[in-house]
């Protein structure tokens, strides 16, 4: 059976595993795992989401850890989850049904089937359909929720830019694959929580160096957001990891695990698990153009529209001014008073009917009269050039890797405030107390009897 692929959905959307409810599972009467403000996670939400974590885990070649270890990591991440559509719901944040009816599209068409099909094939595999819409619709939530609250206000200006241009290793070509372990503190300022931690660290990286398998140690052990993928991070520029990995990832050999290192969050541990070079000098061929667009409104209608257009094209072959034609008929509001002058444009930035015109043209020629989604045009190319880009891509990966920066570190900072302000109380103590399972961010958290 050909199994469905989420992770196009996923990379967008990893902030939580898919916990798809399986049709035909023995049935369980459901009790509550954990109380989450005003919410509640159920036993069978924590049975199909670890059920989910161990699927992942295995396609990664990652061995599940015990089922207890397992099932803590799980549900701290549950409610984070459940955190942010709490918040989600709060700021007014919506997912509609048109909107999600989207999202299931791409995932389908990523899969190479029909919306019809897809849902045929999720239920060949045991899943049910309803609950996994209803399970995309909170990813995509948690997905605006974060864009709205976190992305949104991260600033990165010119003098940043600058600053990380010049900074040692900012122009490195190469991206970094990283796994990481995190050791969180919850309580910056309580020395005593901090040096716990430290001994922990440093405790897991004599078990790595001992030869423990960085990816199952992840799993069973850390605190990060990605421990439940064996702690990947993916592949990302140097300047676009925390700044305190920065100095560290280039001096990584392939395979190599770091010492502890220390930040805010707490005790980290990478390993560089791969290594690639991204290309150098970046040029792009752009095209200069003009053009005369027609649209039909209330006084003309599609046939007198392409009449029109074919008697200005009539006009054109036998001398009139392209400017002055474009200034006094064209249709187009950005570029009427310019004479219809696109200025300089690179491939792709039309409509695929405009482009494929323009680009059969040599400079100097002009087109007949075409249709297009906004109406009938003539276009005349001025000029064509290649022109390099380094510096602006350079620039312009720089800003990227800045934002990511700057985002992924206040994002962690933002999930810890909600995890500490929220109200969490525990139905599972019995069984945390005796896995030794780490739990991301407990202060404040409330185990029950």
């Amino acid at each position: 059976m050909k199994h469905l692929r989420w992770l196009p959905l996923a990379a967008a959307l990893l902030l939580a595993p898919l916990l798809s409810l399986a049709a035909g599972t023995a049935a369980v009467v459901d009790r509550i795992v954990a109380i989450v403000n005003d919410s509640v996670i159920l036993q069978s939400e924590l049975e199909q989401a670890t059920l989910m974590a161990q699927s992942e885990m295995r396609q990664r070649g990652i061995s599940p850890p015990a089922q207890a270890v397992l099932r803590t990591q799980v549900l701290e991440r549950l409610i984070l989850l459940k955190l942010q559509t709490q918040r989600a719901k709060e700021a007014g944040v919506k997912v509609e049904d048109r909107e999600l009816n989207e999202v299931l599209a791409n995932i389908a068409a990523q899969n190479k089937l029909s919306v019809a099909e897809f849902a045929q094939q999720v239920k060949a595999e045991g899943l049910d359909y309803i609950s996994l819409r209803e399970e995309i619709r909170e990813q995509v939530l948690v997905q605006r929720v974060r864009q709205k609250e976190v992305a949104s206000r991260i600033v990165v200006t010119d003098q940043d830019v600058d600053q990380y241009l010049a900074a040692s290793g900012a122009d490195d070509p190469n991206e970094f694959r990283l796994s990481h372990i995190l050791v969180a503190v919850t309580e910056a300022g309580n020395p005593e929580l901090r040096e716990k931690a430290r001994l922990k660290a440093e405790s897991l990286l004599k078990r790595l160096r001992a030869g423990e398998d960085f990816a199952q140690l992840a799993v069973a052990e850390s605190d990060g957001q990605q421990a439940l993928q064996g702690g990947d991070l993916g592949w990302r520029k140097a300047a676009s990891l925390p700044t305190a990995f920065s100095a560290v990832v280039p001096r990584l050999a392939i395979g190599q695990v770091s010492d502890v290192i220390e930040a805010p969050n707490g005790y980290n541990i990478i390993r560089l698990a791969d290594k690639r070079s991204v290309g150098q000098r970046q040029t792009i061929v752009e095209t200069h153009a003009r053009h005369i667009l027609l649209s039909t409104n209330t006084i003309r209608n599609e046939d007198a529209t392409r009449a029109q257009a074919f008697e200005l094209y009539d006009r054109l072959r036998k001398g009139d001014d392209f400017v002055a034609l474009a200034k006094k008929y064209s249709d187009d509001p950005g570029s009427k008073m310019s004479g219809g002058d696109l200025n300089w444009q690179p491939a792709g930035s039309f409509a695929p009917e405009f482009q494929e015109r323009i680009d059969a043209l040599e400079p100097g020629q002009m087109t007949q009269p075409f249709h297009s989604q906004f109406g009938w045009h003539i276009a005349r190319v001025e000029g064509r050039r290649t022109r390099d880009i380094t510096e602006e891509a350079r620039r312009a990966r720089a800003r990227q890797a800045i934002q990511q920066r700057k985002e992924g570190e206040e994002y962690e900072v933002w999930l810890r405030r909600l995890r500490e302000e929220a109200y969490v109380e525990y139905r599972m103590a019995s069984e945390q107390a005796d896995s030794g399972a780490p739990a991301m961010f407990p202060a404040r958290a409330t185990a029950a009897p």
